[in-house]
């Protein structure tokens, strides 16, 4: 296999889903030509791998890794009690310590015996059971068995399933975020001793943090309780501390740790990382050709544009559609992104914008080209619980879009601009409280109700994006980062 310059590690995105993600790193492969990429995909078992973006020609290779898939590993081989211990006290690690990195015996023990471990012998033995019915007594003794065994047998299949296959042949490795990726980034650093960077889009573990918080898959008495009070813990604990000693392990192991937002660096301190390994590196676009377009609201179309899924909490958008309807008959509201992520809150959507009687003014589009769609937005509106720096609000900000969005990461930035911004140019749109309806449908309302405020509103995001998110400024820190890793003049 011929050895690329980077591999650059991308988990439930590239190329298989469309979203900001997958879009920084197609256009990262592509303005980063000088150097040649391998793509290593982290995906969920059985998932859709159609392919929806086309990879550039520096890209040399592909690997998928599907979580909670093992080879099946050999019969014959007779694991000694060092393997199990070894493997029992990872686990035990995992579950327990938020900030644990102590992962290095057992990548040893998987690079050594790769092609014996398996299935087989990792969660179909009777060496297995016992591990997990030993960690039950130890860890929590009171939860139901069967939600127990679920969580941890789930939990070991996908750690086991991020050791089994070869790491690409590269000679530096980049990940788009901690989670599963970042261990892998930490493997390839205690395994290969390649240099590894960092690139957080968002905080991963908080993301998961909210997600497991919503979660009714992980089922116990205390479901809801998220403290790390060991007579209190539940099944949640353990997969709240698995993907925060991901991180740890990440963080402690990365070379460079990159943020979109500065807000971001101090979570990452929290998590492990060394404050001298951290720097921000804001998105940008390319603004050739771009000219904005807007100058005043003309048809009050309203677009929210992103994935489905609930930590955007597009229901909130929905519902303050309706009462924005209630002051604005005239508006309409597109909801523009990937469907497929999760079909059942598509459809918890499209029930709700029934039960609300609003599907005459408010479609579900799915993914389109937005360049079809821009000329006939007024106003771009994100609800998320969860975001970093996204990008639909600079692609649309460029335009003279103005932008509707809640407090998270780096939007208030992006739309109030930043506290060193000389001459401060003005309000590009109205920032909005976190899931509230009524927050969001008043500054719709406002947006589109005042002309003149609009206006300005327009001037200055089309100035902030275009003066201070060039994608050329964003690439050239790449590119300085890549050559001084990897030793070229």
């Amino acid at each position: 296999m011929t050895r690329a310059d980077i591999c650059i590690i991308c988990e439930g995105s590239y190329p298989y889903h469309l979203g900001g993600v997958s879009e920084w790193v197609h256009q990262l492969i592509q303005a980063q030509a000088g150097y040649t990429f391998h793509v290593l995909s982290i995906v969920l078992p059985h998932s859709d791998l159609t392919m929806r973006y086309t990879f550039p020609s520096n890209v040399i290779g592909h690997t998928n890794y599907a979580i909670q898939e093992l080879p099946k590993g050999s019969f014959a081989y007779n694991t000694p009690d060092q393997t199990w211990d070894i493997i029992e006290s990872a686990i035990q690690g995992m579950i327990n310590s938020p900030q644990f990195d102590a992962f290095a015996p057992l990548i040893t023990l998987f690079k050594k015996e790769r092609r014996r471990l398996g299935s087989r012998i990792l969660s179909e033995s009777k060496s297995a059971w016992n591990t997990l019915l030993k960690l039950y007594g130890k860890e929590i003794p009171s939860a139901p068995f069967k939600a127990y065994f679920g969580t941890i047998h789930t939990l070991t299949l996908s750690l086991f399933s991020m050791l089994s296959p070869p790491l690409p042949n590269a000679k530096l490795f980049h990940s788009v975020c901690t989670g599963y990726a970042g261990f892998l980034l930490y493997r390839a650093k205690q395994e290969l001793s390649v240099p590894c960077i960092l690139t957080e889009h968002g905080i991963y573990s908080n993301e998961r943090r909210i997600e497991i918080a919503l979660s009714d898959w992980i089922t116990d008495k205390n479901a809801l309780n998220l403290t790390l009070d060991a007579k209190k813990r539940t099944l949640k604990d353990f997969w709240l501390n698995a993907f925060f000693s991901f991180a740890y392990a990440c963080y402690k192991n990365s070379d460079a740790i990159l943020t979109t937002f500065d807000g971001h660096q101090q979570v990452q301190i929290e998590g492990g990382a060394d404050p001298k390994k951290i720097r921000t590196i804001v998105h940008g676009i390319d603004l050739k050709n771009r000219k904005p377009i807007k100058t005043k609201p003309h048809s009050k179309t309203v677009a929210f544009i992103g994935r489905v899924v609930p930590i955007k909490d597009v229901k909130t958008f929905i519902r303050a559609a309706q009462l924005v309807l209630e002051k604005m008959p005239e508006c309409n509201f597109y909801l523009l992104g990937p469907v497929e992520e999760d079909p059942e809150y598509v459809i918890e959507c499209q029930t709700l914008i029934d039960s609300l009687d609003l599907k005459e003014h408010l479609v579900i589009q799915g993914a389109v080209n937005l360049k079809d769609y821009f000329p006939t937005i007024d106003l771009i509106v994100q609800t998320s619980i969860s975001e970093a720096q996204p990008l639909i609000l600079l692609e649309a900000g460029a335009l003279g879009i103005p932008c509707v969005a809640t407090d998270v990461g780096a939007c208030q930035q992006i739309i109030y601009g930043a506290k060193e911004e000389e001459p401060p140019l003005g309000n590009g749109g109205i920032i909005t409280l976190l899931v509230n309806p009524r927050s969001t449908a008043d500054a719709i309302i406002q947006l589109l109700s005042d002309k003149k405020l609009y206006e300005r509103c327009s001037r200055a995001i089309a100035k902030r994006i275009n003066t201070y998110y060039k994608f050329e400024d964003e690439q050239a820190e790449y590119s300085k980062l890549y050559t001084h890793y990897l030793k070229r003049d």
